[in-house]
Parts: structure tokens; C-alpha cells; sequence
């Protein structure tokens, strides 16, 4: 009797640690998706930038080329494009922040998994995969980084050039920024080229943690 039950104390001690560990992958596996998730959020905040940056692309050309028969509605719309861009790009930086707490987690708890394992050969190699990991997000953030600047730099010629036309809506005025036009477009080019970069190294490192 005496040693069935010391049997059932094992067995029972064994399913209770086999559990634990079980919950503990469990876990992981919730805080991968978690990170994937954010990751994905931002990355859709930073395309939906992009978009918005593009249309008010679009909005200043059609002044600086004299399409326009009604310069100040477009101008007006251009003034509301700018304001949109600002918005997006602060919903990228919140959204980029939340990644970031998550990450900080992740990283934290795969760092503190590694003691657990009896193997050291296997402790070595999750070790590296999570350092491989963790160079692919600060990747990302580069990459983000980037294109911040990038769009930083447009937006600030952008108002620049608005607020010269905001008393001045005129074809001359409008024809003296024509150099600043040329130059303005080619910050956009960067700031596109930059966040298409961004948009793809997100996408290349999250498809590659998902299962």
C-alpha cells in the first residue's frame, strides 16, 4: 500500500511538472503571437501613412501645376492632408510603442526561459535563435527609424512651402516654388523608398516567427 502510494506521489509529481512546463510553452507561444500581432499593427499604420502622404503628394502637385480652377478649395484640402499625415504618423509611433513594451516582454521571458533547460547544447541554440530574433525587430525599428526622418524632413518643407501660399495663393507665387516643388517630390521619393523598406522587413520578420 505504502509503496503504491509513493508510485501514484511520482506520477502525480511528474504529470504536475510535465503541466508546468506545458503552460510555460503555452505561454510562449501566446506572447509570439501577441508580438506578431503588434508587429502587424504597425506595420498596417505605416502603410495606411504612406497612403496619406501620397494623396497629399498628389493635393500640392495639383496647385504647384496649375491644374486647379479653384485654388483655394484645393489649397484648403491640402492644409486637411497635412493635418491627416500628422495624425497617422503619431498612430504609427503609439502603435510602434505598444510593439515595443510587448517586444521588451517577449525578449524578457525567452531570456529567463533559458535556465530551464537541462540540455546546454539545446539552451545554446534557443539562445541564439532568440538573439537572432531580436536582431531581426531592432531591424525593423532601424529600418522605422528611417523613414521617421524621412518623413520629418517632407513635412517640414511641406508646411514651409504652405505656409508661403497662405497669403500668397497666386500664379506667380506659386511659380517661384518651383525649385522647392522639385525638391520637395524628391523627398518624397525617399521617404517612400524608405518605408517601403520598412514595410518589407516587417513583413519579411514576422511571416518568419509565425508557425
Amino acid at each position: 500500500m505504502r509503496r503504491t502510494f509513493l508510485i501514484a506521489s511520482v506520477i502525480l509529481g511528474l504529470l504536475i511538472s510535465v503541466g508546468s512546463v506545458a503552460q510555460a510553452q503555452s505561454s510562449g507561444h501566446k506572447k509570439t503571437d501577441k508580438l506578431i500581432y503588434k508587429a502587424q499593427q504597425t506595420n498596417s499604420a505605416i502603410k495606411a501613412t504612406n497612403l496619406q502622404v501620397k494623396k497629399t503628394l498628389e493635393a500640392y502637385n495639383y496647385i504647384i501645376d496649375g491644374k486647379t480652377t479653384d485654388p483655394r478649395s484645393e489649397y484648403k484640402r491640402l492644409v486637411k492632408d497635412i493635418g491627416k499625415c500628422e495624425k497617422a504618423r503619431d498612430d504609427v509611433r503609439v502603435k510602434a510603442g505598444s510593439m515595443q513594451k510587448v517586444a521588451d516582454t517577449f525578449f524578457a521571458d525567452w531570456e529567463a526561459s533559458l535556465a530551464g533547460f537541462n540540455s546546454e547544447d539545446m539552451r545554446a541554440k534557443s539562445e541564439a535563435r532568440m538573439n537572432e530574433t531580436k536582431d531581426n525587430y531592432l531591424k525593423i525599428f532601424e529600418a522605422g527609424g528611417k523613414a521617421g526622418d524621412e518623413f520629418d524632413a517632407f513635412i517640414s518643407n511641406l508646411d514651409d512651402q504652405v505656409r508661403f501660399l497662405g497669403h500668397d495663393l497666386n500664379p506667380s507665387a506659386i511659380a517661384e516654388l518651383t525649385d522647392e516643388a522639385a525638391a520637395l517630390n524628391k523627398q518624397a521619393d525617399e521617404f517612400f523608398e524608405a518605408i517601403n523598406k520598412t514595410i518589407q522587413v516587417a513583413i519579411q520578420y514576422t511571416t518568419s516567427m509565425e508557425p
